[in-house]
């Protein structure tokens, strides 16, 4: 379910822009029939852009808000049995949401439909009390226009949305990033893998020349049972171009490879002005988590053990917005971060370097992490 700020900025947005577009649709008022209704829900599932849509009842379609009347107003429940009780193909149903927002003190309804990549939906065989829409043919959304309730859709815009269906659609480099969860797909060859039915797709793995003093001074390596290391670089290619790439770091004396963590920073010295903890975390809706899961193999058991010690210190994020609202709760309670950092100080980890400096650093900033991680817990059990 949507955070209903977030609604409200968006259809906000909307709204102000006073016109309709390719992934939203007003409304005065329900539909007076649900065969229309499901039209308007068919043709929104079968976008080939990536946005959800919606369709927002009770503004006009200049954009003037005119609330929603009470006389023939839809609930999400009779949306959804609506859905469930019309026969698609292949029993593909359209995912909905029906959020209601109050905006210049009139109530509004945004029925939301989410982007779905098993497009195209269309109906099998479709009700006796249903006289225009059709069995069999597929409606979709181009512009502000949908495709007529009477009428198939053009064969190009069908096709592109078998090519949404199967991923063609996309850029590559979202293509192959989207094919690293199925790990049957991919052959291994020394240091590239390769995609087994797109071929072009691959991953390559080269020894950093410069590893050393690049990456001196990351504390995470002590969080090991062996601080050995090694990096490599990894590059995503489509054929012989270079996608993307970035660093891969092989932990615990080669039990345990993952990309390399990204820096991040959280609250602020007495002055204001010094970021106070430094720490590594993962976002889990970037290529690097992606990544990191596609070379996990959690059947070795040396392997999870190493994963899980790294975990301890390394924060894992849903998301950006996450990572935001998190280090604001740490900057307002940052008391609690150095008594919670102070006691993993006493107990925990051992770094084996003769530099006294960098030992004191490297444990700091473990305890760090282990302290943001249950901070983390306990933030997410407030607000979830």
């Amino acid at each position: 379910m949507r955070d209903k700020k977030d609604t409200f900025r968006r259809i906000k947005k909307l709204i102000d822009s006073k016109s309709e577009g390719d992934y939203w649709d007003f409304k005065q008022e329900w539909h007076k029939d649900n065969e229309r209704l499901l039209h308007d829900i068919i043709c929104f599932a079968n976008t080939v852009h990536d946005k959800d849509c919606y369709l927002i009842i009770g503004v006009s379609d200049t954009g003037q808000i005119v609330g929603v009347s009470e006389e023939n107003r839809k609930k999400q429940a009779e949306i959804l049995d609506l859905l469930s009780n019309t026969v698609f193909a292949g029993d593909n149903i359209p995912k909905i949401e029906l959020t209601t927002i109050e905006i210049e003190d009139k109530e509004i309804d945004v029925l939301t439909i989410f982007n779905s990549y098993l497009v195209p939906y269309y109906l099998k065989s479709k009700s006796k009390k249903y006289n225009n829409i059709r069995e069999g043919y597929i409606y979709t959304r181009v512009g502000d226009k949908n495709t007529p309730i009477n009428q198939n859709s053009s064969i190009h815009n069908i096709e592109m949305l078998w090519k949404k269906r199967f991923g063609l659609t996309q850029p590559p480099l979202v293509q192959i990033v989207n094919r690293l969860e199925n790990k049957l797909e991919w052959v291994q060859n020394d240091d590239t893998y390769y995609n087994t039915y797109r071929p072009e797709f691959k991953l390559v793995e080269e020894y950093d020349d410069d590893e050393y003093e690049r990456r001196k001074g990351e504390f995470y390596v002590y969080s090991q049972m062996n601080s050995r290391c090694m990096y490599k670089n990894l590059k995503i290619k489509y054929n012989e171009t270079i996608l993307k790439e970035l660093q891969l770091v092989i932990l615990d004396s080669g039990r345990y490879k993952t990309p390399v963590p990204r820096w991040g920073y959280a609250g602020y010295d007495e002055f204001g002005v010094n970021y106070k903890y430094a720490y590594k975390y993962f976002l889990k809706d970037s290529i690097d988590y992606k990544l990191q899961r596609f070379f996990f193999d959690t059947e070795d058991r040396e392997e999870v053990y190493a994963k899980d010690r790294l975990d301890e210190v390394i924060i894992y994020y849903e998301n950006e917005e996450e990572k935001l609202a998190f280090e604001y709760y740490v900057e307002s309670n940052q008391a609690m971060v150095e008594s919670y950092i102070n006691k993993a100080d006493e107990v925990y980890f051992q770094v084996d370097t003769n530099n006294k400096l960098e030992a004191k650093t490297y444990k700091h900033r473990l305890s760090t992490g282990l302290a943001l991680n249950r901070i983390l817990k306990e933030f997410r059990k407030l607000y979830k």
